[in-house]
């Protein structure tokens, strides 16, 4: 494996379970060490920074975030490392479309999640995450963006926010949907643990490989869905045999 990623570039990284998607992205915060090749950060090799060092310079939003049993506000500052007004709360909670959800609940700011306060949905805990990475302000981020389990009007929320986060940030995506790397600099196919395809969209579709094969799974799945939704309303849809247009292409995990 061997790229350069240049900085506010979008990196994205697909491939079947097991990979070495996420083994990939582990690497840069020093989640485990290298013993082979090089891998820099401006010029210096990654192990000659101290792990604190890289872990405040990068922002990790996953699939499956983690929430403290404390209060929303606590959440969304935990890990900044200084002191934030209020303000500034506010103003990376609204980025991240969770503004108004946390002042849907009695007590605000300070409502307690967890045993002891409420449950929040994954969509929710999602973008408290994603308000605490904005407070954070990293250099590079590494988002999961897997976002199959939420509805429609959620997912768009999610990707609203992430959208606001990514903006003049290196960002490295662990994809899991086609429409969701389509707008990225460079998309690396992996398989088995080595890049088999690498380009930006358009260029990957006119090669015969495992992307243009998720497109085309994606884009009849999508076809099917259409169909059936349109058959139980008594609609007529049409042709699959037209051609897909690329913000319609469905979602597998």
């Amino acid at each position: 494996i061997s790229f350069h990623a240049k900085p506010g570039e979008v990196i994205a990284l697909m491939g079947p379970t097991g990979s070495g998607k996420t083994s990939l992205v582990n690497l840069l915060p020093r989640f485990y060490e290298y013993e082979q090749g090089s891998i820099q950060l401006d010029g210096v090799e990654l192990n000659e920074y101290p792990r604190e060092y890289l872990r405040r310079q990068i922002g990790i939003v996953e699939q499956e975030p983690f929430l403290f049993s404390r209060t929303l506000r606590e959440n969304i500052t935990y890990g900044v490392g200084r002191e934030v007004s209020d303000d500034e709360v506010f103003a990376a909670a609204r980025a991240a479309a969770v503004h108004d959800v946390i002042l849907a609940f009695p007590d605000g700011y300070n409502t307690l999640v967890g045993e002891k306060g409420i449950t929040l949905s994954g969509g929710q805990k999602q973008r408290v995450t994603i308000a605490r990475t904005i407070l954070k302000n990293p250099r590079i981020l590494i988002l999961d963006d897997s976002t199959s389990a939420v509805d429609t009007e959620t997912e768009q929320a999610i990707r609203d926010a992430l959208q606001a986060l990514m903006r003049d940030r290196t960002t490295f995506i662990i994809a899991h949907r086609i429409q969701s790397v389509m707008s990225a600099d460079q998309i690396f196919v992996l398989e088995k643990g080595r890049i088999t395809q690498r380009g930006a969209h358009r260029e990957l579709l006119k090669q015969d490989g495992l992307y243009k094969k998720i497109y085309e799974l994606q884009a009849r799945i999508e076809s099917e869905v259409e169909a059936a939704i349109a058959d139980e309303a008594g609609a007529v849809v049409p042709s699959a045999a037209q051609p897909y247009e690329p913000e319609l292409i469905p979602a597998l995990s």
